[in-house]
């Protein structure tokens, strides 16, 4: 630590051009950090899901094949399962926004028992229950819109052909690594609507043909399970029971359902890695060619401080600290900065719904100060080399 007033004048000696170092390093590492924090953001909430024991079943084919809504009893009568629940994708427009925020035909009875990370007054939770117009949206969601209990939320039908005018009568909350943007109504308040459509339309009617293929649809079901020694079992006898029915499932749990979106985004994954890699590349050639610099100018000096007595390797730790303090604190603002400013800024809300939450995990915003601080040892390395085994004689001359 006596070095230490020493290294941080040799830091400060060109304030400029440490500065632009500084600010490279950390500008790269910031956003890298929302790239690299959107995969480990999705990993790190999939896996944190195990503690709930749900798991999620689905058509065999995917989301666009069918799944009976009457399942939804069939499957929460079995052994091991505590209660059962549609979850119908609506996907309206709320004033015509583009992509507003996720909406779900749920069982209101025992939503928030499946769901039960989300809390909710009890009053409110009884007041959802009995309005079938009802719906309850997230805290997250309430304050981006100024949304209150009592509210209107109209929806205007996109996928499906039919309108929904809904009242707030509750609004949940829940940890912040959870989808606080969520608006959960009564599934049969939207399966009846299409059955009124398919009546109303005349035999025959576009409309007819439409609502008539989709109502009855549960979309999706989740299961919350009695253990997760049972989870296991309870997958395999659900697909098993409708493996050679018209409409077979895929039934897993609620953490590989979360890591097949991530799947679906193909090579995405490994392209934002090469990326990082190339970014890393490029700090390098950054702090190296200012690391370069500095030595150059410093010549004489170094010469200086080994004939006064300075060994060998006392100057290649100077310089090495020197170029890992500058890189480190470009780590420090970016790839921490970037953590701070995500867990106390709500960037989702600026996603135009395609983000429900995001936050930069820990280990996701160390391993960006540890490849700051890698940055600086290796762009510092053979600046410090070259410093060490110079000649005191030829740095002297210069003096001279």
């Amino acid at each position: 630590m006596k070095y230490f007033t020493y290294i941080l004048r040799n830091a400060r000696r060109n304030p400029v051009r440490t500065g632009l170092t500084i600010a490279s390093t950390g500008i790269c590492l910031f956003l890298m950090m929302i790239l690299l924090s959107f995969f480990a953001m999705s990993a790190e909430v999939s896996s944190a899901s195990r503690i709930f024991n749900r798991i999620v079943t689905m058509n065999a084919n995917g989301f666009a094949g069918m799944l009976p809504v009457a399942r939804v009893r069939q499957i929460a009568a079995m052994d091991g399962v505590l209660a059962a629940t549609p979850f119908q994708w609506y996907g309206g427009k709320y004033h015509d926004e583009v992509m507003p925020f996720a909406q779900f035909g749920v069982d209101a009875d025992v939503v928030f028992d499946i769901l039960d990370e989300f809390t909710i007054p009890a009053d409110q939770l009884a007041d959802f229950k009995a309005d079938r117009k009802g719906t309850v949206i997230g805290r997250k969601l309430a304050q981006d819109r100024n949304i209150k209990v009592g509210d209107s939320l109209p929806l205007k039908g996109d996928i499906y052909p039919v309108d929904l005018d809904l009242v707030v009568r509750g609004i949940y909350d829940g940890p912040n690594n959870r989808d606080l943007r969520m608006c959960l109504f009564h599934y049969e308040y939207l399966d009846e609507s299409l059955k009124q459509t398919t009546m109303g339309a005349g035999s025959g009617g576009s409309l007819a043909t439409e609502a008539s293929r989709i109502s009855g649809n549960a979309g999706s079901i989740f299961i919350k399970c009695q253990s997760a020694d049972a989870m296991v079992e309870l997958c395999r006898r659900i697909d098993d029971e409708y493996r050679s029915t018209e409409f077979p499932t895929r039934t897993q749990t609620e953490e590989a359902f979360g890591q097949m979106f991530e799947e679906m985004m193909g090579d995405l994954k490994n392209t934002v890695y090469w990326i990082g890699a190339a970014v890393v590349v490029s700090l390098l050639f950054v702090a190296g060619n200012a690391m370069a610099m500095s030595m150059r100018e410093r010549t004489s000096e170094v010469a200086v401080l080994k004939a006064i007595g300075f060994n060998k390797s006392l100057v290649l730790f100077l310089v090495l600290s020197e170029a890992v303090l500058v890189a480190g604190l470009g780590g420090a603002i970016g790839a921490l900065g970037c953590k701070f400013l995500c867990d106390y800024v709500d960037v989702a809300r600026f996603s135009g719904g395609f983000l429900p939450f995001f936050y930069v995990p820990w280990n996701t915003a160390l391993l960006g100060l540890g490849v700051s601080l890698f940055v600086g040892f290796a762009s510092g390395l053979i600046p410090a080399v070259l410093a060490a085994n110079s000649s005191v004689i030829d740095g002297l001359r210069k003096v001279v």
